[in-house]
């Protein structure tokens, strides 16, 4: 049991939350550069561990900035795991960055909802993949 209020310890989460996804921002950025050196393992190992920060329990993964760092992180993973013949992100960051994705309204859509075919598309491909 909690010695802090409820609404101290929702505010508490929410700052935690904010610090996993500056933590997972910093992962995918060090991800990108190292595609673009065509160092796609270490690439891939790096959006993964961005993706394990954004599991924490205390992260929001529905909240806006949350949500864009899954799908970004979740869209890398599954671009470079492709490329390898490995996989990506785990079921969960694939079923909750397509649920993110297909709830935003904005009009125009951001350009990551463009994406959302490719990741369907990986998550029945990792369904049907035995696993290790």
């Amino acid at each position: 049991m909690s010695l802090l209020p409820l609404p101290i310890m929702h505010l508490v989460d929410s700052a935690r939350s904010m610090v996993a996804v500056l933590r997972a921002n910093s992962a995918m950025v060090r991800a990108h550069r190292l595609q673009a050196r065509g160092k796609l393992a270490a690439a891939l190992a790096l959006a993964r561990s961005g993706l394990a920060v954004l599991r924490k329990p205390y992260v929001r993964r529905r909240n806006p900035m949350e949500g864009l760092a899954l799908a970004s992180l979740t869209i890398l993973a599954e671009e470079i795991s492709s490329q390898l013949q490995a996989s990506g992100a785990t079921a969960d960051d694939l079923a909750d960055a397509i649920a993110y994705l297909k709830q935003l309204s904005d009009d125009p859509q951001p350009d990551l909802c463009s994406s959302i075919t490719f990741l369907e598309t990986r998550r029945a491909a990792s369904s049907r993949q035995p696993n290790a």
